[in-house]
């Protein structure tokens, strides 16, 4: 056999130099022997050059073949902490490559308990929690392991010292899936901002209530800080400022080209020293790595100089964090919330199931029952891509132990090689000197900036507006009032000088509430009370010259009969496009990544991932259905931000939206039916009228892909709840993101925990309880 492949290689050889292109022998000899796979045939090849003296690795090839037939014996390696998605992955891509790898899998963690499971293996592979100190590394290396093959990229649980000394190469997955936890991160950062999990938690319980717990931030223009400027960092760094519009500043101890140059090569981002970024962001997002200079980071001393009522994220290692100082700035407002994928010790807990027992650690404990935290289970890198990825480069690794290659390169580097890392000689004038000269005057100018009066909210600005000037009181009648709407309109009532007087009533306008009216000039109406031909007759026979709406939206007010009548009808329609734009966005992403779920199931000691499987964002379709300010926004984060491939419908085509940049997005304008059968995600933002009603339906979804994400945050009756009730069901829809939803006016904004004889809408019942659906009420 190996003469017949000499001799083929002696036909490619046409000069008869001895040597053959590498690409060409690898094509050759992957249809000479059929029995090696391309990717195992392609890695033999790589020492041998761009130009391979055929004869010479023929014989090389032969050789090993005959030594792996006549051992007879197989590459075995043992996974630890193993669950049933990572079998499933590992043996499709043992088959897929061809590998012959024998598996033994064990859901234990890997430990000094657990390290005997590894006689007689060659390899271990192991995951974020286990743990392989030098005592371990030299047991291994006794029961004769080579190899200690890391399913993620963090090596901080690894001796690597130890690993060298014994000769055990140590190799990781460095780039399994960069999106799946930047995008993760941006997730649990939005959630966090618009308190989706407790929206999500009251909603199953019930209770739709508005208080002033659900106000959010607009992150639109919001300073956020970026620890760490490795891919996942800049992929965060991308999506907050392209995305998002974000004002974007980082911090590392080595500066990324790719995030400080100008644009378009870099993202323009600057470096600012640790202790000036936390004293002016209002979002810090962690990506750095674990190292015995990072290890606490965050910590009491940095409380001290954190701009109040920061948010804090982190999705690389817990240890970055002091938790203890975690807590104690969570419990006085230093740290207005903290979303966590990771967090100290976790290595007990996560991955595992502790509902029916006792977690031993205070500190967790504590966090898991504050309400402005979110934690989920280190689930950032699981989507399908990512585990697909880190099969792969696992098993690549291993045949190059095992056929005496070691790891193969990816794009052009070593990087699954594991080796310890060099600390950097800190430069004290650099790192301490000038961070402490400036301490003193940020912390100076953040005192100073508490006693600045907050900035007036331009909703009240622009609701205001149609009563200016007037030269006596105006009496209003302000219908479907929460505490926090009471407070702000009477301050903006003082701060504008607008002589009006205020009755507010928590009941919503109808016909039977129009008699509260009486003596009122105008009516301050919200989205659920009731404008009809009728009541608006009886509103202009109570003296009622002006009927004002708290939102964008007028399908709750007969317009027509208003114009007959003489009653001017006013709205607000932009009181915040950014907000309702970014929620529509997070709702996508908090479904796709199962955050409300996660974030539950750790609030009951439920560490395990079954059923939280996300996927990758970038490169998915993404059909917007109304393109107007608000459907802009979030075209513009799915499309710059995440770099999604989006496409958009409405009646009409907006410049702005179909030019290309700078004066536009450069986004195609197809029809409905395209916008059903191609995208992964659709995002309504359309009207309620006649011919939109129920636009979303039995045939609608019939034509969608299996899978898409549908995200509702205009008006409910834009899709027909059984249909979608249907589709969820089916697995046709594979989850939904609702603001809004059909039949809710009686129940948005009212809690009904505590009635549950009142619910009569059975198909809301059966949304709320849905476990793939994300049902807010109407957090605008």
């Amino acid at each position: 056999m190996a003469s017949q492949v000499l001799t083929g290689c002696q036909y490619i050889d046409v000069q008869g130099s001895g040597v053959v292109p590498k690409q060409e022998l690898s094509s050759f000899l992957g249809s000479a022997l059929p029995e090696w796979q391309k990717d195992d045939m392609d890695a033999l090849l790589n020492k041998w050059g761009e130009n391979v003296k055929y004869e010479d690795f023929v014989s090389w090839l032969f050789e090993l073949r005959e030594s792996r037939e006549a051992s007879g014996k197989k590459f075995k390696v043992a996974i630890f902490s193993c669950a049933p998605y990572d079998r499933e992955w590992f043996d499709l891509t043992n088959q897929d490559l061809g590998c012959s790898l024998e598996f033994t899998y064990n859901s234990e963690q890997l430990n000094m308990d657990t390290v005997k499971l590894a006689e007689g293996c060659d390899a271990v592979c192991t995951f974020v929690n286990d743990f392989a100190g030098a005592d371990i590394v030299e047991s291994l290396s006794k029961a004769g392991v080579k190899m200690i093959a890391l399913r993620c990229a963090g090596f901080d649980r690894v001796d690597l010292k130890a690993a060298e000394a014994h000769g055990i190469t140590v190799a990781r997955v460095p780039a399994y899936s960069p999106y799946a936890v930047g995008e993760h991160a941006v997730a649990l950062m939005c959630s966090l901002n618009r308190n989706i999990t407790r929206s999500y938690r009251n909603a199953r319980m019930g209770n739709f209530g508005l208080n002033g717990a659900m106000i959010g931030r607009t992150l639109h223009g919001k300073r956020v800080g970026i620890i760490g400027t490795g891919l996942i960092g800049s992929i965060t760094a991308r999506v907050m400022k392209k995305g998002f519009e974000c004002e974007v500043v980082a911090y590392d101890v080595f500066e990324n080209p790719k995030i400080k140059d100008p644009e378009p090569a870099g993202l323009e981002i600057p470096y600012l020293p640790l202790d000036e970024l936390l004293a002016t962001c209002d979002y810090i997002s962690l990506h750095a790595p674990l190292l015995p200079s990072t290890k606490h980071m965050i910590n009491f001393d940095k409380l001290s100089i954190m701009k109040k009522g920061i948010m804090i994220v982190n999705t690389s290692r817990g240890g970055l964090i002091d938790t203890k100082a975690l807590i104690h700035g969570l419990k006085t407002g230093i740290i207005a919330g903290a979303a966590m994928d990771v967090v100290e010790n976790e290595a007990p807990f996560f991955f595992r199931n502790f509902s029916n027992s006792c977690i031993d650690d205070d500190n967790i404990s504590v966090l898991l029952r504050m309400p402005n935290v979110i934690l989920t289970p280190h689930l950032a890198f699981f989507t399908r891509e990512a585990l697909k990825t880190i099969s792969d480069t696992s098993l690549k690794s291993m045949i190059g132990v095992r056929d005496g290659e070691g790891p193969p390169k990816q794009n052009g580097k070593l990087d699954c090689v594991c080796r310890a890392p060099k600390e950097q000689p800190k430069d004290p004038k650099k790192c301490e000197g000038a961070a402490q000269e400036r301490k003193q005057e940020l912390v100076q100018r953040m005192s100073f900036m508490e006693q600045l009066p907050l900035p007036v909210n331009p909703l009240k600005a622009e609701a205001f507006a149609p009563f200016e000037n007037t030269e006596k009181p105006f009496r209003i009648a302000f219908f479907s009032a929460t505490p926090t709407e009471v407070a702000a309109f009477e301050k903006g009532n003082e701060d504008y000088k607008g002589n009006f007087t205020f009755n507010f009533y928590k009941a919503a306008l109808n016909i039977e509430s129009v008699d509260m009216v009486k003596g009122a000039e105008g009516v301050c109406i919200f989205v659920h009370d009731d404008a009809s031909a009728e009541v608006l007759k009886a509103l202009k026979a109570q003296g009622v010259k002006i009927v004002a709406l708290r939102c964008s939206g007028t399908n709750n007010v007969d317009i027509k009969t208003a114009k007959e009548i003489g009653l001017t009808v006013v709205r607000v329609p932009a009181y915040s496009a950014s907000s309702t734009g970014e929620h529509a966005v997070t709702l996508a992403t908090s479904v796709i990544r199962c955050i409300p779920q996660a974030a539950e199931n750790t609030r009951r000691c439920n560490f395990e991932l079954n059923g939280l499987l996300g996927f990758d964002m970038i490169g998915k379709k993404v059909g917007i259905i109304g393109a107007g300010r608000t459907g802009k926004v979030a075209a513009r984060i799915f499309s710059m931000g995440y770099g999604c491939q989006v496409m958009v419908h409405d009646v009409v085509e907006k410049p702005d939206v179909k030019d290309p940049p700078p004066n536009g997005l450069g986004l195609p304008y197809v029809s409905l039916d395209e916008i059903f059968t191609q995208s992964d995600i659709i995002c309504i933002f359309a009207p309620e009228k006649p011919e939109t009603l129920k636009m979303i339906d039995a045939a609608a979804i019939k034509k969608m892909k299996k899978g898409v994400i549908v995200v509702n945050t205009s008006r409910g009756g834009l899709i027909d709840n059984q249909a979608l009730i249907d589709g969820l069901r089916s697995g046709k829809i594979g989850g939904a993101g609702l603001d809004v939803v059909q039949g809710e006016n009686e129940y948005f904004h009212t809690d009904w925990s505590n009635k549950p004889e009142a619910w009569q809408l059975e198909s809301l019942r059966e949304l709320e309880q849905s476990l793939r659906v994300g049902l807010l009420p109407c957090l605008y």
